[in-house]
């Protein structure tokens, strides 16, 4: 995991560097209205662009491959090796104009220009500098009340989104005013970023219809504390292969704190969850400590066995580096615990739910709750 970390590092730090500008236009092709991202990537030995687009009334991306020769850019959409869409633009100033083009060879008139980003001002955390769009799309999310379940005997409400598939809940009527006014601004931001990871998740081989990622929540704890659950999404958003994982949520209903399985757990008093800062030390706790330990726990009930020849039995759940960054999730019978596995074993990643009380003498001391 260290490793993949470093490698992304190394990816964007690269692109930052090689990087020579990024516009964000918005504007009109034809009536509708539309928005751009184009990337500009200069080496010495040629010049690469990247460009992204979403018409207001759907905010789907749609990925083009480009040219640019003198001051002329070309988009183009080629899903099968078919274009179904160009754009011939040139750049005046910062300005684009243009045309569009359809399979059929149809006309439309194409202006941008850059985006004015204090109409989109929000508080919500945009991760990387080229997903900036994000505000335009965060501004036209549409959220509807789908319906009511329970749990615990307490309303849990569902809410769907208009541009795509993207269902998530919030706290209903039967909790405290206190907890909603906590709570649920901190759903609602979940809901919002996976929308617009929904929303993003596109490819240069089809049109996407908002479907990419398949997202079930599912509420795995709940007492007058605490809240647990678990997203876990299957996607495919181009490249390669489709892939699939599961992140666990445990969120403190009194402050709104979201706790992550290193302040809940502590195999050693070197714990450390500031991966972001000190990711050297968080890596070496995991490593040491966690990774042997939570296997231990682990294989006191469910007993592997390490397979003979590994080549062709891949599911080594002895292999301690698989528990290093296990996904986890909190339920009412205890912790579950999934093994992280390299692409060509993901049908490997099994969950194991450790029952609390096998738990209960390695809870982090400034955990404030009882396991």
């Amino acid at each position: 995991m260290k490793k993949c970390f470093f490698y992304l590092f190394i990816l964007y730090s690269t692109i930052a560097f090689c990087q020579d500008k990024i516009y964000y236009l918005e504007g009109t092709l034809g009536k509708s209205t539309i928005f751009m991202t184009i990337q500009v990537y200069k080496s010495d030995k040629e010049t690469n662009l990247t460009a992204v687009y979403f018409y207001k009334n759907s905010l789907k991306d749609i990925k083009l491959e480009a040219k640019l020769k003198d001051n002329n850019y070309t988009f183009y959409f080629k899903p099968g090796d078919v274009v179904t869409e160009k754009f011939y633009l040139k750049k005046s100033g910062n300005n684009f104009e243009g045309f569009w083009y359809d399979a059929k060879e149809k006309q439309l008139a194409v202006h941008l220009e850059p985006v004015n980003f204090e109409n989109y001002t929000s508080n919500i955390k945009i991760r990387f500098d080229d997903e900036r769009l994000n505000l335009v799309k965060y501004k036209f999310l549409e959220f509807k009340k789908q319906k009511t379940t329970l749990y615990n005997n307490k309303e849990i409400v569902w809410y769907s989104e208009k541009h795509c598939d993207s269902d998530f809940f919030r706290l209903g009527a039967d909790f405290s005013e206190k907890n909603k006014t906590v709570i649920n601004p901190i759903l609602e931001q979940i809901h919002i970023q996976n929308t617009l990871n929904q929303l993003n998740c596109s490819s240069n081989f089809e049109y996407s219809n908002g479907q990419g990622i398949e997202s079930t929540a599912t509420i795995n704890f709940l007492n007058t504390n605490l809240l647990g659950f678990e997203i876990f999404a299957s996607y495919y958003c181009g490249g390669a292969h489709p892939d699939f994982g599961g992140s666990g949520y445990l969120i403190d209903l009194n402050n709104g704190k979201q706790y992550e399985i290193d302040d809940i757990l502590a195999f050693d008093k070197s714990v450390t969850g500031d991966k972001e800062n000190n990711f050297d030390a968080f890596s070496k706790y995991r490593t040491d400590y966690f990774a042997p330990k939570l296997l231990a726990v682990i294989n006191s009930q469910e007993h592997f066995e390490k397979p003979k020849n590994v080549d062709d039995e891949p599911c080594d759940y002895t292999n301690e580096e698989y528990w290093n960054f296990p996904s986890w999730s909190y339920t009412e019978k205890g912790i579950e615990f999934t093994p992280t596995f390299y692409r060509a074993a993901r049908a490997c990643e099994e969950s194991f739910l450790v029952p609390f009380e096998k738990l209960k003498k390695y809870k982090n001391p400034k955990f404030p709750y009882s396991l």
